[in-house]
C-alpha cells in the first residue's frame, strides 16, 4: 500500500491521514478524527512509515474500526 491508497481508504471509513515526527528521523502514520460529542481530534496510530508498504486493506480497516468501536 503507498500513501495514496491509505489516505483513500481513510477518508472513505470518516478518518484523515496524518504523519508524525516526534524522533526527528522516524515517520509514522496516524488516522485522525473529530470526536462527535467533542471538539478535539483523536488519533489512532497506524504503523510505522517504513511498513506502509506491508499493511494491508484489510488491516487497516480492522484497525480503524477496531479502535472506533472501544473508543466510541
Amino acid at each position: 500500500m503507498n500513501e495514496e491508497e491509505a489516505r483513500a481508504i481513510m477518508k472513505a471509513h470518516g478518518w484523515t491521514y496524518a504523519e508524525r515526527r516526534p524522533t526527528g528521523n522516524a515517520r509514522y502514520i496516524y488516522a485522525q478524527r473529530k470526536r462527535k460529542r467533542q471538539r478535539r481530534l483523536i488519533d489512532c496510530y497506524i504503523c510505522p512509515f517504513s511498513r506502509l508498504s506491508e499493511l494491508t486493506e484489510d488491516d487497516l480497516v480492522a484497525k480503524l474500526t477496531l479502535w472506533s468501536a472501544e473508543n466510541s
